[in-house]
């Protein structure tokens, strides 16, 4: 995955919630684009037990090589 094609998700007015797929199978949701940060080849999502905080109580490194797709999770207003 590029940096650019999760800046994009991560950017995209109003926000959707995403998850994203590991290429061992595991999946990661970023709920708070406030709490996903991108770097040159990694991807630092920091989570929080508080809905709607940007105080983190740890963090994930997943490298951006891992991630083989994104997916945009519905919201309660979409159907």
């Amino acid at each position: 995955m590029t940096q650019d094609a999760i800046d994009q998700e991560l950017s995209r007015e109003p926000f959707i919630p995403i998850r994203l797929h590991l290429n061992d199978g595991q999946s990661i949701d970023i709920e708070n684009p406030g709490l996903a940060f991108i770097a040159k080849l990694a991807l630092y999502v920091a989570r929080t037990d508080r809905p709607h905080s940007r105080i983190m109580d740890d963090f994930r490194l997943i490298s951006l090589a891992h991630i083989v797709s994104l997916e945009l999770l519905e919201t309660a207003g979409q159907a």
